[in-house]
């Protein structure tokens, strides 16, 4: 959906989506992904055993949260995870290993056939949202005829749409389901994506997406470069989840109910909304105007492309700059000028600080402390129409990670050569290093 425009196409995209973000379906999804990060934490373990054994002192924990990324959209998507967490695990006793001379250490580890082509499809999305539009359709058609593409993007399809093999088939299994539960005059109660778009088709007002548009949702990963840097933080919120989690949260997995209320756990709000601030997953957007729009006073034509720098324009709206900002209002529109802030206030601390306290309002009276998702700036998923349709998916899965990793772990420093903030932009900004050397509380 991130690369079409604002058409019927995208629009019927969007309507079929949009209910798919509701309580109803995310607390139906919030087991697997919360199953998937008590796996990610097993893992962890045995690698953190394996490097302390043979003289290392952090891993890298890219290829771990890749792994954890389609587990969670298979999980998602399908109702039926890839595994390749547990794969991982399976065979960690017995992978090569290396080490430099930092401490830092790698696991080379056997890939899955079918992980291997949902990456690399994964990684060709990338250049339709970080090249020219044109430059970009060129690529991706031209791409879509190279033999490497092809067999990489038959293997994902075949396995999801059982394209050999019918009745094996994701698709068509839901569909049947559902259409055999209506018989019966059931509800049929679905977990995955697949299921809940299968579950609306063909009632009144519902739309259906052909199989082909099913193929085209995904979510990215997350980081947690921050918390490593920042041992106090990980302290503030380990304490605020063993408080608010009843029943040893540590040990089992945590739920949908507890994920979303941020009156209990302000602290994780807060944490998982700066995580995203400072981040800069999607550090820019690119928009092509449909008709002719003014800008602080200059008119753009129709069908000219638009790159918003959302983290620039986020991190500069602070106090300190507020003449600045205040000095264009001459050029700003009508409506601009009366909407003036949007409702949010402008940033009293330095943006290049990770700072969770920023989102905490205190109560002068009480001393309560409460989570202000609008206490300044910050767009990770954009805004307005065309913001990611998926944000409420994505914030809950990086609040279940986070949770479940905090509640296991104390993220330890790593050598500073290997935590630099270096970063690569593929559909998202992704980080150089991801080195962690996670231990456990005492």
């Amino acid at each position: 959906m991130v690369s079409l425009k604002s058409n019927d196409v995208w629009r019927k995209h969007r309507r079929v989506m949009n209910p798919l973000m509701t309580s109803k379906y995310l607390k139906s999804m919030t087991p697997a992904i919360a199953e998937n990060a008590r796996v990610l934490v097993d893992l962890w373990k045995s690698k953190m055993r394996l490097v302390k054994s043979r003289g290392g002192n952090c891993f890298s924990c890219e290829d771990d949260f890749r792994y954890v990324s389609i587990d969670a959209i298979t999980s998602i998507t399908l109702g039926k995870s890839l595994d390749t967490i547990p794969h991982a695990l399976s065979i960690i006793e017995t992978s090569k290993v290396e080490i430099d001379s930092y401490g830092g250490t790698k696991f080379n580890l056997p890939k899955l056939p079918l992980y291997t082509s949902l990456r690399y499809l994964f990684e060709c999305i990338g250049d339709a949202t970080t090249l020219p539009v044109f430059i970009a359709y060129i690529k991706q058609q031209t791409l879509r005829y190279t033999p490497t593409f092809r067999k990489h993007y038959k293997d994902v399809i075949d396995y999801i749409f059982g394209i050999q093999n019918r009745w094996n088939s994701f698709v068509a299994d839901t569909r049947q389901a559902v259409k055999e539960a209506r018989a019966l005059g059931e509800e049929y109660e679905a977990n995955c994506l697949i299921g809940m778009v299968a579950e609306k088709e063909g009632l009144p007002g519902q739309e259906s997406l052909f199989e082909w548009e099913l193929r085209d949702e995904t979510l990215a990963y997350i980081l947690v470069k921050f918390l490593t840097e920042n041992p106090e933080v990980q302290k503030i919120l380990h304490a605020e989840l063993l408080e608010a989690l009843a029943d040893s949260p540590e040990s089992r997995p945590v739920t949908f109910d507890e994920m979303m209320a941020p009156e209990k756990t302000p602290y994780l709000e807060a944490v998982v909304s700066e995580i995203l601030r400072c981040a800069k997953v999607a550090a820019a957007s690119s928009k092509q105007t449909t008709e002719p729009i003014e800008l602080l006073g200059t008119v753009i034509p129709t069908g000219t492309s638009i790159a918003w720098c959302t983290h620039i324009a986020c991190d500069n709206a602070t106090v300190a700059n507020e003449a600045k900002l205040r000095a264009l209002d001459p050029l700003r529109s009508e409506s601009s000028r009366k909407n003036g802030l949007g409702g949010r206030a402008l940033w009293k601390t330095p943006t290049d600080k990770f700072e969770p306290e920023r989102w905490i309002a205190i109560n002068e009276e009480t001393g309560e402390k409460t989570f202000n998702p609008r206490a300044g700036y910050s767009f990770p998923f954009g805004v307005g129409l065309r913001s990611c349709a998926g944000k409420q998916l994505a914030v809950l899965e990086l609040k279940i990670y986070i949770a479940t990793l905090n509640l296991a772990f104390f993220l330890s420093e790593v050598p500073k050569e290997l935590s630099s903030h270096r970063a690569t932009i593929q559909i998202s900004r992704v980080p150089d290093q991801t080195y962690v050397a996670p231990v456990e509380w005492q």
